[in-house]
C-alpha cells in the first residue's frame, strides 16, 4: 500500500516543528520582542543620608544667639559647625553593610566626607557659601533600621598635607598641622565677645619633624564611632546639635594658658567633661555615651 504523499510530508515535518519548540523554550528572553528583563533585585540602590545642624533645638546659623549653654546657661554666638565622617555603614536584619559614597567635591574616593554647614554669612569663621549636608552613595538592597558611622578622618588620610590634599582635605579652616591633622569637627561660637570652640582631633601625635607626618598612630586617635537605631535612609535626619556637649562645661571662661574653649590636647581643663560627652575618654576622665548625634 502506497501513502499519500500530503501524509507523508507531515510525518517527515512534524520532528523538525517539535524540535525547533523546544529551542524555542530556551531562547534568551531578551532576544525575544514581547519579554522584559526583569531588574536584579539584590543589585545596589542609591541612598541619601540627610543631616541637620541645631543647637539647642534650633537650627545653626552664623550670628545666631543661643541661650542657656553650658553650665553657666549663657549666650553663645555661633560662628562655625562642620566634621568630617567616614566608615558610613547601615544596619538591617542580617547586620551591618557598607555605604560606598559618590565622589565629589565633599566625599573622596576613601570614603571620606565633609559634612558643612556655615554659609559664609554674617560671622562665619573662615567659611564659604557652599554647604553640604547630606550623604550619597550607594548601599546593597534592602530594608534598613539603623546606621553607623564615624567622625574623623582615617590615620592613613589624616597626615598628608592639605595644600596639595584633594577636595574635601584640602580645607584650611579644619587642619591643624601636618603632624597633628586634621580638625574632625569644629564648631566655634562667642560667649560675651570671647571665643569658645569646640576643636575634635587626634593628639599625642609623633612625627620626625613638625613638617612631616606621623610614622604610627597616635597616642589618642579621638575618633568617634556613632551608632543609632531608628534610622530609615531617605526619611530620618541625623541631627548634630551640641548643646548637651557642652552641659556641663562654663563657656564663659577659660582656662589659662590654654586654647579658648576645648581643642582636644591634654592637660585642658575644659575638655574633661565635653570629650566624655562625645563617647571619647579624656586624661583621667572615661568615656560616656555620646550626646552629640540623635535620629529625627
Amino acid at each position: 500500500m502506497r501513502l499519500d504523499s500530503r501524509l507523508l510530508l507531515a510525518l517527515v515535518s512534524f520532528p523538525l516543528i517539535g524540535s525547533l519548540a523546544a529551542c524555542g523554550d530556551n531562547l534568551d528572553p531578551a532576544d525575544q520582542p514581547d519579554a522584559q528583563v526583569q531588574p536584579d533585585a539584590a543589585g545596589p540602590q542609591a541612598v541619601t543620608l540627610q543631616f541637620a545642624a541645631k543647637i539647642g533645638g534650633t537650627a545653626f546659623t552664623c550670628g545666631q544667639m543661643y541661650t542657656g549653654i553650658g553650665s553657666t546657661a549663657a549666650a553663645y554666638v555661633a560662628s562655625d559647625f562642620r566634621f568630617y565622617v567616614h566608615d558610613v555603614r547601615l544596619v538591617g536584619a542580617a547586620g551591618s553593610v557598607p555605604v560606598t559614597l559618590d565622589v565629589n567635591e565633599w566625599q573622596n574616593a576613601a570614603g571620606v566626607a565633609l559634612l558643612d554647614f556655615e554659609d559664609g554669612t554674617a560671622n562665619c569663621q573662615m567659611g564659604s557659601a557652599p554647604t553640604h549636608t547630606a550623604l550619597t552613595g550607594m548601599a546593597p538592597a534592602g530594608t534598613y533600621t539603623g546606621i553607623e558611622f564615624k567622625i574623623g578622618v582615617p590615620f592613613a588620610h589624616n597626615h598628608l598635607d592639605a595644600a596639595t590634599a584633594t577636595a574635601p582635605l584640602n580645607i584650611p579652616a579644619m587642619y591643624w598641622a601636618w603632624s597633628s591633622g586634621y580638625k574632625f569637627a569644629k564648631l566655634d561660637g562667642v560667649v560675651g565677645g570671647q571665643g569658645f570652640n569646640l576643636h575634635l582631633g587626634s593628639t599625642g601625635c609623633t612625627a620626625p619633624s613638625p613638617m612631616a607626618p606621623p610614622t604610627a598612630p597616635c597616642t589618642n586617635p579621638n575618633v568617634m564611632t556613632i551608632a543609632l537605631a531608628g534610622f530609615t535612609p531617605g526619611t530620618s535626619i541625623l541631627v548634630a546639635d551640641p548643646k548637651p556637649v557642652l552641659a556641663d562645661v562654663d563657656v564663659t571662661t577659660n582656662s589659662a594658658g590654654t586654647a579658648p574653649g576645648c581643642m582636644s590636647f591634654p592637660g585642658d581643663a575644659e575638655c574633661t567633661t565635653v570629650l566624655p560627652h562625645l563617647g571619647l575618654a579624656y586624661g583621667t576622665a572615661p568615656a560616656g555615651t555620646q550626646v552629640l548625634f540623635a535620629v529625627e
